[in-house]
């Protein structure tokens, strides 16, 4: 009796919680009427326009923007390098904001959907896949191809879709709000079985998602990130002009990347103050991101 009674007890939780995914798709949905009025008859902005016209083929990149962090960084890259070789390429972003914004290339057409949250997005990119029709589209971050591929079933478009994962999924959990975090999961088993092809920047991720996601691992392909360009090798040949790098001055510890918690800057901090107590060393940290003023804080803090 008590496992009969245990058993009903999940079940009942399991209903609980399908009801509650219900639910918040059905106020999903809701958002999603209510801002479709809003932002369907909204132009689309489109800047860098080429001075030649478009190849027949046009690869398409979406994003939620160019905010400072690596998978942005990476769009940014293939825009460039797609056009390079002669595509013709858009960077469809929901909003056209963030540090990389000025560092679109001319030969990019850049497409703001103008939509205050990626969810929101989903009208006008459906309307621009129907005017475009993009040979490709390619998007990054697991809400971003969400949206791609439910904006590609309701356009009804021939476009192939590559969804790319640069996080795990706990990640984002984490970060996530409870009504997201629940929904996701949900959602990922569901949409991804559209996709044209699923690609993560490492082994690690592509077992987690397949894992998570409840998809098959062998549809998952693996390409590492494209962070060397030509120019690298152009900016490694520039001078270290900063006193702190001259001959006869301290060891310097350098970190690099986004200030945001995933990074975990603090602990760098936190265990450079107590190497500092016993050698002279100095700390140097590279990147933009929304956590900057707190790691001056703690700096400040610290002392």
């Amino acid at each position: 009796m008590r496992e009969i009674g245990s058993r009903g007890k999940t079940n009942n939780k399991q209903q609980t919680t399908m009801n509650n995914q219900q639910s918040t798709i059905n106020n999903q949905q809701s958002t999603i009427n209510n801002a479709q009025s809003k932002i369907q008859n909204s132009p689309m902005t489109h800047s860098h326009p080429p001075s030649e016209p478009f190849h027949k083929d046009r690869v398409s990149l979406f994003g939620p923007s160019l905010g400072g962090g690596g998978a942005e960084r990476v769009m940014l890259n293939l825009a460039q390098g797609f056009a390079e070789r002669g595509l013709a390429v858009d960077l469809v972003l929901a909003q056209a904001e963030g540090p990389y914004l000025a560092q679109v290339s001319p030969n990019v057409r850049l497409v703001d959907l103008k939509a205050p949250r990626v969810l929101l997005s989903l009208p006008v990119l459906i309307r621009y896949l129907r005017q475009e029709r993009p040979a490709a589209l390619l998007c990054a971050m697991h809400h971003a191809n969400l949206v791609a591929l439910w904006a590609k079933r309701l356009s009804g478009v021939s476009t192939r879709v590559v969804a790319t994962v640069h996080n795990p999924l706990s990640h984002l959990l984490q970060s996530s709000s409870p009504r997201r975090a629940g929904l996701i999961p949900f959602l990922l088993p569901l949409f991804y079985p559209w996709t044209d092809r699923i690609v993560t920047v490492s082994e690690g991720l592509a077992d987690n998602l397949a894992q998570k996601a409840n998809l098959p691992r062998h549809q998952i392909q693996v390409i590492y990130n494209p962070v060397v360009k030509s120019d690298l090798f152009t900016k490694a040949q520039v001078p270290l002009d900063h006193f702190w790098f001259s001959p006869g001055e301290p060891p310097v510890i350098l970190g690099a990347g986004r200030l945001t918690e995933q990074k975990d800057f603090p602990t760098l901090i936190k265990a450079f103050a107590i190497v500092r107590q016993s050698c002279p060393v100095r700390l140097m940290i590279l990147g933009e991101g929304e956590d900057r003023l707190k790691l001056e804080a703690l700096v400040q803090e610290i002392g």
